[in-house]
């Protein structure tokens, strides 16, 4: 009896260790200094679409990346769309619902690793969109079918405080000085 005591002693401490790692390892925030391409990028924390019990499923999650231009100063904002399974269609897009009117955004890069994930650049108008809509939707469009969701009031903050982070950290980052020889 003590035996099967131990073992499952163990075992939830190497699951609730592997959740803490899973999730605590992130470079969100971080600006990443890019000198060969002239830029510095950082992306923002994840918001998860669904909600599942298994904590190691994968599923589609959202995140900004945004990238500085040190020639011009310009900064890029992009929303990324991580697929959580293999999707075999041709993915086509993704689009953002503000309050009740729905944005087409431009795909710029779609990345095929372990996940699929797309890159939809965010025109600079809709950032104070978002930042003030309290009914936010995303939807992902492939060659078969759209899939729709619609952010709980928790997400939605999540999403507008990741957005918010993120501006704040690319301005407060000095210029990169890249010496050409």
């Amino acid at each position: 009896m003590e035996r099967i005591f131990s073992f499952t002693r163990i075992s939830s401490i190497f699951l609730v260790f592997m959740a803490i790692v899973s999730c605590g390892g992130t470079k969100a925030y971080v600006v990443t200094p890019e000198p060969t391409l002239e830029q510095q990028s950082a992306i923002s924390k994840k918001v998860c679409l669904n909600k599942f019990l298994l904590v190691f499923a994968k599923r589609p999650c959202v995140y900004f990346k945004a990238e500085r231009d040190n020639n011009s100063g310009m900064v890029q904002y992009f929303l990324l769309y991580e697929i959580g399974t293999f999707d075999v269609d041709l993915p086509i897009g993704v689009s953002l619902k503000l309050g009740e009117t729905w944005y087409n955004l431009k795909r710029t890069n779609t990345d095929y690793s372990d996940t699929i994930v797309i890159t939809s650049a965010i025109a600079s108008d809709l950032i104070p969109k978002i930042a003030e809509s309290q009914n936010i939707g995303i939807s992902y469009t492939n060659r078969k079918e759209t899939t729709n969701y619609t952010l709980n009031s928790g997400q939605t903050a999540s999403f507008q405080t990741n957005l918010s982070k993120l501006i704040r950290t690319m301005e407060s980052e000095p210029k990169l000085n890249i010496n050409k020889k």
